[in-house]
Protein backbone atom coordinates (compact mmCIF):
# COMPACT_ATOMS: atom_id res chain seq x y z
CA UNK A 1 0.00 0.00 0.00
CA UNK A 2 2.82 2.38 0.94
CA UNK A 3 4.70 1.65 -2.29
CA UNK A 4 1.54 2.28 -4.29
CA UNK A 5 0.99 5.64 -2.58
CA UNK A 6 4.60 6.67 -3.13
CA UNK A 7 4.35 5.68 -6.81
CA UNK A 8 1.12 7.67 -7.17
CA UNK A 9 2.76 10.66 -5.47
CA UNK A 10 5.73 10.65 -7.85
CA UNK A 11 3.41 10.20 -10.82
CA UNK A 12 1.43 13.30 -9.79
CA UNK A 13 4.62 15.26 -9.18
CA UNK A 14 5.91 14.21 -12.59
CA UNK A 15 2.73 15.34 -14.31
CA UNK A 16 2.76 18.68 -12.48
CA UNK A 17 6.42 19.24 -13.36
CA UNK A 18 5.76 18.41 -17.01
CA UNK A 19 2.85 20.84 -17.20
CA UNK A 20 4.90 23.51 -15.42
CA UNK A 21 7.76 22.93 -17.86
CA UNK A 22 5.43 23.31 -20.85
CA UNK A 23 4.09 26.55 -19.40
CA UNK A 24 7.37 27.64 -17.89
CA UNK A 25 7.71 30.76 -20.00
CA UNK A 26 4.47 32.21 -18.65
CA UNK A 27 5.19 31.19 -15.05
CA UNK A 28 8.73 32.58 -15.07
CA UNK A 29 7.73 35.84 -16.73
CA UNK A 30 4.92 36.45 -14.27
CA UNK A 31 7.21 35.73 -11.34
CA UNK A 32 9.94 38.03 -12.63
CA UNK A 33 7.53 40.89 -13.23
CA UNK A 34 6.12 40.56 -9.73
CA UNK A 35 9.47 40.31 -7.97
CA UNK A 36 11.74 42.47 -10.16
CA UNK A 37 12.08 45.19 -7.53
CA UNK A 38 12.47 42.90 -4.53
CA UNK A 39 14.79 40.36 -6.18
CA UNK A 40 16.74 42.04 -8.99
CA UNK A 41 19.22 39.15 -9.20
CA UNK A 42 16.68 36.33 -9.55
CA UNK A 43 18.31 33.58 -11.60
CA UNK A 44 15.04 32.71 -13.38
CA UNK A 45 15.44 35.82 -15.49
CA UNK A 46 17.79 33.98 -17.85
CA UNK A 47 17.12 31.96 -20.98
CA UNK A 48 13.58 33.20 -21.65
CA UNK A 49 13.98 36.27 -23.84
CA UNK A 50 16.13 35.10 -26.71
CA UNK A 51 13.32 35.73 -29.19
CA UNK A 52 12.93 39.40 -28.28
CA UNK A 53 13.61 41.70 -31.23
CA UNK A 54 13.17 45.11 -29.63
CA UNK A 55 16.07 47.49 -29.27
CA UNK A 56 17.10 49.66 -26.34
CA UNK A 57 16.06 52.78 -28.29
CA UNK A 58 12.45 51.54 -28.14
CA UNK A 59 12.24 51.64 -24.34
CA UNK A 60 14.99 54.04 -23.20
CA UNK A 61 14.17 56.68 -20.60
CA UNK A 62 15.13 59.82 -22.50
CA UNK A 63 17.83 62.16 -21.19
CA UNK A 64 15.35 64.97 -20.57
CA UNK A 65 13.53 62.75 -18.07
CA UNK A 66 16.65 61.65 -16.21
CA UNK A 67 17.23 62.78 -12.65
CA UNK A 68 20.97 63.29 -12.17
CA UNK A 69 23.36 64.57 -9.50
CA UNK A 70 26.26 66.96 -10.04
CA UNK A 71 29.48 65.37 -8.85
CA UNK A 72 30.31 68.38 -6.68
CA UNK A 73 26.92 68.41 -4.95
CA UNK A 74 26.98 68.81 -1.18
CA UNK A 75 25.49 66.25 1.18
CA UNK A 76 22.49 68.52 1.76
CA UNK A 77 21.88 68.93 -1.97
CA UNK A 78 22.08 65.18 -2.54
CA UNK A 79 19.71 64.45 0.34
CA UNK A 80 17.24 67.02 -0.98
CA UNK A 81 17.10 65.15 -4.30
CA UNK A 82 16.83 61.74 -2.61
CA UNK A 83 13.99 62.89 -0.36
CA UNK A 84 11.99 64.46 -3.18
CA UNK A 85 12.56 61.84 -5.90
CA UNK A 86 11.32 58.22 -5.97
CA UNK A 87 14.50 56.58 -7.30
CA UNK A 88 17.13 54.35 -5.68
CA UNK A 89 19.96 55.11 -8.11
CA UNK A 90 21.13 58.33 -9.76
CA UNK A 91 23.65 59.03 -12.52
CA UNK A 92 26.45 61.38 -11.46
CA UNK A 93 27.49 63.97 -14.04
CA UNK A 94 30.44 66.31 -14.45
CA UNK A 95 29.74 69.55 -16.32
CA UNK A 96 26.85 68.21 -18.43
CA UNK A 97 24.68 65.16 -18.99
CA UNK A 98 26.95 63.84 -21.72
CA UNK A 99 29.68 63.42 -19.08
CA UNK A 100 28.28 60.72 -16.79
CA UNK A 101 31.09 59.57 -14.54
CA UNK A 102 29.33 57.41 -11.97
CA UNK A 103 26.19 55.94 -10.42
CA UNK A 104 25.18 56.55 -6.83
CA UNK A 105 22.81 54.40 -4.77
CA UNK A 106 20.74 55.90 -1.98
CA UNK A 107 22.11 53.35 0.48
CA UNK A 108 25.67 54.55 -0.28
CA UNK A 109 24.77 58.06 0.85
CA UNK A 110 23.03 56.83 3.99
CA UNK A 111 25.89 54.45 4.78
CA UNK A 112 28.38 57.29 4.52
CA UNK A 113 26.59 59.35 7.14
CA UNK A 114 26.17 56.30 9.38
CA UNK A 115 29.86 55.41 9.19
CA UNK A 116 31.49 58.85 9.25
CA UNK A 117 28.83 61.12 10.76
CA UNK A 118 30.52 64.13 9.16
CA UNK A 119 28.59 65.57 6.21
CA UNK A 120 31.07 68.42 5.66
CA UNK A 121 33.63 66.05 4.10
CA UNK A 122 31.07 64.30 1.93
CA UNK A 123 32.07 63.77 -1.73
CA UNK A 124 30.14 61.83 -4.33
CA UNK A 125 33.40 60.90 -6.06
CA UNK A 126 34.40 58.78 -3.06
CA UNK A 127 31.29 56.64 -2.91
CA UNK A 128 29.94 56.45 -6.47
CA UNK A 129 30.18 53.34 -8.66
CA UNK A 130 31.50 53.13 -12.21
CA UNK A 131 28.73 53.61 -14.80
CA UNK A 132 27.75 50.80 -17.14
CA UNK A 133 27.19 51.86 -20.77
CA UNK A 134 25.15 50.23 -23.53
CA UNK A 135 24.28 51.36 -27.05
CA UNK A 136 20.76 52.37 -28.07
CA UNK A 137 21.07 50.02 -31.07
CA UNK A 138 21.52 46.91 -28.88
CA UNK A 139 18.74 44.35 -28.70
CA UNK A 140 16.91 44.40 -25.39
CA UNK A 141 17.39 40.71 -24.64
CA UNK A 142 21.14 40.78 -25.33
CA UNK A 143 21.68 43.95 -23.31
CA UNK A 144 19.65 42.38 -20.51
CA UNK A 145 21.94 39.36 -20.43
CA UNK A 146 25.02 41.61 -20.32
CA UNK A 147 23.59 43.57 -17.41
CA UNK A 148 22.58 40.44 -15.57
CA UNK A 149 26.02 38.89 -16.03
CA UNK A 150 27.68 41.98 -14.55
CA UNK A 151 24.94 42.33 -11.89
CA UNK A 152 24.08 45.80 -13.17
CA UNK A 153 20.67 47.28 -12.36
CA UNK A 154 20.93 50.61 -14.19
CA UNK A 155 22.77 51.33 -17.44
CA UNK A 156 23.49 54.54 -19.31
CA UNK A 157 22.36 54.42 -22.95
CA UNK A 158 24.62 56.02 -25.55
CA UNK A 159 23.59 57.26 -28.97
CA UNK A 160 25.51 56.64 -32.18
CA UNK A 161 27.81 59.59 -31.47
CA UNK A 162 28.70 58.52 -27.93
CA UNK A 163 26.44 61.09 -26.26
CA UNK A 164 23.94 60.26 -23.55
CA UNK A 165 20.65 59.10 -25.03
CA UNK A 166 19.13 58.20 -21.67
CA UNK A 167 19.11 55.34 -19.19
CA UNK A 168 17.53 51.94 -18.80
CA UNK A 169 17.00 49.62 -15.85
CA UNK A 170 16.71 45.86 -15.75
CA UNK A 171 13.26 46.26 -14.28
CA UNK A 172 12.14 48.27 -17.33
CA UNK A 173 13.58 45.60 -19.62
CA UNK A 174 11.84 42.77 -17.79
CA UNK A 175 8.51 44.58 -17.89
CA UNK A 176 8.88 45.29 -21.60
CA UNK A 177 9.79 41.73 -22.47
CA UNK A 178 7.07 40.27 -20.27
CA UNK A 179 4.56 42.58 -21.93
CA UNK A 180 5.64 41.24 -25.32
CA UNK A 181 4.80 37.72 -24.13
CA UNK A 182 1.63 38.29 -22.14
CA UNK A 183 -0.07 41.21 -23.86
CA UNK A 184 -1.86 40.78 -27.16
CA UNK A 185 -3.53 44.16 -27.60
CA UNK A 186 -4.97 44.99 -31.02
CA UNK A 187 -5.14 48.69 -30.11
CA UNK A 188 -1.39 48.96 -30.72
CA UNK A 189 -0.22 49.61 -34.25
CA UNK A 190 1.01 46.39 -35.86
CA UNK A 191 4.80 46.27 -36.17
CA UNK A 192 5.17 49.77 -34.75
CA UNK A 193 7.23 50.80 -31.69
CA UNK A 194 5.46 50.91 -28.31
CA UNK A 195 5.60 54.71 -28.12
CA UNK A 196 2.62 55.05 -30.51
CA UNK A 197 -0.88 53.72 -29.93
CA UNK A 198 -3.67 53.72 -32.46
CA UNK A 199 -6.91 55.17 -31.09
CA UNK A 200 -8.95 55.13 -34.29
CA UNK A 201 -8.38 54.77 -38.00
CA UNK A 202 -6.49 58.04 -38.36
CA UNK A 203 -5.79 59.03 -34.73
CA UNK A 204 -2.71 58.05 -32.72
CA UNK A 205 -1.56 58.72 -29.18
CA UNK A 206 2.19 59.39 -29.21
CA UNK A 207 4.70 59.68 -26.39
CA UNK A 208 6.35 63.09 -26.64
CA UNK A 209 9.85 61.61 -26.31
CA UNK A 210 9.38 59.67 -29.53
CA UNK A 211 12.25 60.22 -32.00
CA UNK A 212 11.15 62.24 -35.02
CA UNK A 213 13.07 60.05 -37.46
CA UNK A 214 10.97 57.06 -36.42
CA UNK A 215 7.69 58.99 -36.50
CA UNK A 216 8.36 60.11 -40.05
CA UNK A 217 7.91 56.62 -41.43
CA UNK A 218 4.85 55.93 -39.29
CA UNK A 219 3.00 59.22 -39.95
CA UNK A 220 4.20 59.60 -43.52
CA UNK A 221 5.61 63.12 -43.24
CA UNK A 222 9.00 64.80 -42.96
CA UNK A 223 9.94 66.71 -39.81
CA UNK A 224 12.64 69.40 -39.51
CA UNK A 225 14.97 66.96 -37.73
CA UNK A 226 17.90 69.38 -37.95
CA UNK A 227 16.11 71.57 -35.39
CA UNK A 228 14.42 68.94 -33.19
CA UNK A 229 15.15 65.38 -32.03
CA UNK A 230 11.88 64.38 -30.37
CA UNK A 231 8.19 65.15 -30.84
CA UNK A 232 8.32 67.25 -27.67
CA UNK A 233 11.13 69.39 -29.09
CA UNK A 234 9.23 69.78 -32.36
CA UNK A 235 5.94 70.80 -30.71
CA UNK A 236 7.62 73.38 -28.48
CA UNK A 237 9.52 74.76 -31.47
CA UNK A 238 6.32 75.04 -33.51
CA UNK A 239 4.39 76.66 -30.65
CA UNK A 240 7.24 79.01 -29.79
CA UNK A 241 6.80 78.47 -26.04
CA UNK A 242 6.43 75.77 -23.38
CA UNK A 243 2.72 75.29 -22.60
CA UNK A 244 1.46 75.59 -19.04
CA UNK A 245 0.14 72.48 -17.29
CA UNK A 246 -3.50 73.47 -17.79
CA UNK A 247 -3.15 74.16 -21.52
CA UNK A 248 -4.09 71.73 -24.28
CA UNK A 249 -2.87 73.52 -27.39
CA UNK A 250 -3.46 72.30 -30.96
CA UNK A 251 -1.32 72.88 -34.01
CA UNK A 252 -1.51 71.82 -37.63
CA UNK A 253 1.63 70.64 -39.42
CA UNK A 254 1.17 69.65 -43.04
CA UNK A 255 -1.79 67.24 -42.98
CA UNK A 256 -1.49 66.27 -39.31
CA UNK A 257 -3.28 67.91 -36.40
CA UNK A 258 -1.35 67.59 -33.11
CA UNK A 259 -3.31 67.93 -29.87
CA UNK A 260 -1.08 68.15 -26.80
CA UNK A 261 -2.84 66.13 -24.12
CA UNK A 262 -0.44 65.80 -21.19
CA UNK A 263 1.86 68.47 -19.75
CA UNK A 264 3.54 68.70 -16.35
CA UNK A 265 6.60 70.38 -14.88
CA UNK A 266 7.15 72.34 -18.09
CA UNK A 267 7.39 69.12 -20.13
CA UNK A 268 5.13 67.76 -22.85
CA UNK A 269 4.48 64.08 -22.20
CA UNK A 270 2.00 63.01 -24.86
CA UNK A 271 0.01 64.20 -27.85
CA UNK A 272 -2.71 62.91 -30.14
CA UNK A 273 -2.00 63.07 -33.87
CA UNK A 274 -4.89 63.07 -36.35
CA UNK A 275 -3.89 62.38 -39.93
CA UNK A 276 -6.08 64.00 -42.58
CA UNK A 277 -6.22 63.27 -46.27
CA UNK A 278 -3.86 65.29 -48.43
CA UNK A 279 -5.42 68.66 -49.16
CA UNK A 280 -8.02 68.30 -46.39
CA UNK A 281 -7.61 70.78 -43.55
CA UNK A 282 -8.69 70.49 -39.94
CA UNK A 283 -11.59 72.87 -40.62
CA UNK A 284 -12.69 70.86 -43.68
CA UNK A 285 -12.71 67.69 -41.63
CA UNK A 286 -14.70 69.40 -38.87
CA UNK A 287 -17.40 70.51 -41.31
CA UNK A 288 -17.63 66.99 -42.75
CA UNK A 289 -18.75 65.62 -39.40
CA UNK A 290 -22.50 64.98 -39.13
CA UNK A 291 -24.37 67.40 -36.92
Amino acid sequence: MTIALISLFFLIVGIVCFVAWKKGLLVINTSVLKNAKEHPSVESETNIYEFNDKHISDIVIHRIDMCVLEVDSSYEEVMDVIINQPYNRYPVIEEDIDQIIGIIHVKDVLSYLHNYKEATKFQLRNIMHDPFFILESQRVDLAFKDMQKEQITLAIVLDEYGGTEGLITREDMVKEMVTDVLQEDDSYVLNKPSFIQQLAGNRYRIHANSPLYELEGILGITFPVEDSDTLSDFLIDQLGYIPANHEKPNLLYKNIQFEITEISSQKIHSAIATIYEDGVTFIDQFHRQPS
